[in-house]
């Protein structure tokens, strides 16, 4: 049902994650990250109006996916939906959220950091999930998990760079979502700034 968006995001493998405290900036980054080369968007929902964003970034950009993070409501969950996000993200394994999105027909990519919680997610029949924090998490979780569970598909948040985004995909990851390093370029370089961050990135996938 989903392959088309597990395509996507394998063959893309990065996934700008856009965190910002305006809409105005969340859009200029996402942009900017599209321009440079960037395919697949996460907008948080702690971007004011993120469901707005994602409805406006897909109707100006039709090769795009954008996809919704940091969803910890169903409230937020239907309200993406509603704006036609391409698959939702959540920092945890909530059931709610999973049975909400499975509902709606939507897919949901839940957040794990233990192999329980990652058993959990598979006995539930997800095969797409977040390890978040990365950087907490570590490398090895991801060479552990997929010696288990060969058939799932893992993306790690959270301390993910263009330094060391290779290594985690030599740990097995996916793909990865990038977000604060977008967010520190964006402030000390502008639009420009990222547009060159994220051709450099792509051209090193």
């Amino acid at each position: 049902m989903f392959e088309n968006i597990y395509e996507a995001l394998i063959s893309d493998k990065a996934v700008a994650v856009i965190r910002t405290n305006t809409y105005e900036e969340a859009k200029e980054i996402s942009l900017s990250a599209i321009e440079g080369g960037i395919k697949i968007i996460e907008v948080t929902m702690t971007v004011p109006n993120g469901a707005k964003l994602i409805k406006e970034l897909k109707e100006m950009q039709k090769d795009i996916m954008v996809g919704a993070g940091t969803v910890l409501k169903v409230e937020q969950l239907k309200e993406c939906v509603e704006n036609n996000a391409d698959f939702i993200v959540s920092p945890c394994l909530d059931e709610e959220i999973v049975k909400g999105a499975t509902y709606l027909n939507a897919l949901v990519i839940p957040g794990v950091m233990t192999i329980s919680e990652l058993n959990k997610a598979y006995f539930m029949g997800l095969r797409f999930v977040k390890v978040f924090p990365g950087n907490v998490v570590g490398k090895e979780f991801i060479k552990a998990a997929k010696s288990i569970y060969s058939d799932i598909n893992i993306m790690p948040t959270g301390g993910v760079s263009d330094s060391n985004f290779s290594e985690w995909l030599e740990a097995g990851a996916d793909c990865f979502g990038i977000g604060s390093d977008l967010n520190k370029i964006f402030k000390n370089e502008g639009s420009n700034g990222v547009i060159n961050y994220c051709k450099n990135l792509k051209a090193r996938i």
